[in-house]
């Protein structure tokens, strides 16, 4: 059974913060002091470990348990009047780094309206020559 090695915010916690109107002062009265304060407080991110098992290594007289972690990181967005406007879950190896999960973070939701090729506009062959 996974288990949180560090403190572990509540799962009612992040639902009673995402479903309503709530404040940065709201956010840190309930979950306290973030790990990570970002953009002059516009996001603030929470991360945590979760153990989902154990390696045992050994060999002769001696041995090791190894816990085999994910990475999780709750990142919430505020307007300059400090309303939350976006909170958002992050589990896995692929933000095993903060800062590879800060940038996730820190990113605005794409469009869902706008296609993927929107993107990037093609090169056009000039045809001029």
């Amino acid at each position: 059974m996974p288990h949180g090695l560090d403190v572990v915010p509540d799962k009612e916690a992040f639902a009673s913060l995402c479903s309503g109107a709530a404040t940065r002062a709201d956010v840190l009265l309930l979950m306290g002091e973030p790990k990570h304060r970002l953009d002059d407080d516009r996001f603030l991110m929470y991360e945590w470990d979760v153990a989902y098992g154990y390696v045992l290594i050994g060999g002769g007289y001696s041995g090791a348990i190894i816990p085999v972690m994910a990475p999780h990181y709750f990142c919430l967005e505020f307007t300059p009047d400090s309303q939350l406007v976006r909170c958002e879950h992050l589990v896995g190896s692929l933000y095993a780094k903060p800062d590879k999960a800060i940038r996730r973070c820190m990113k605005q939701p794409e469009k869902p309206d706008e296609p993927d090729d929107a993107k990037e506009e093609p090169n056009e062959p000039d045809e001029t020559k």
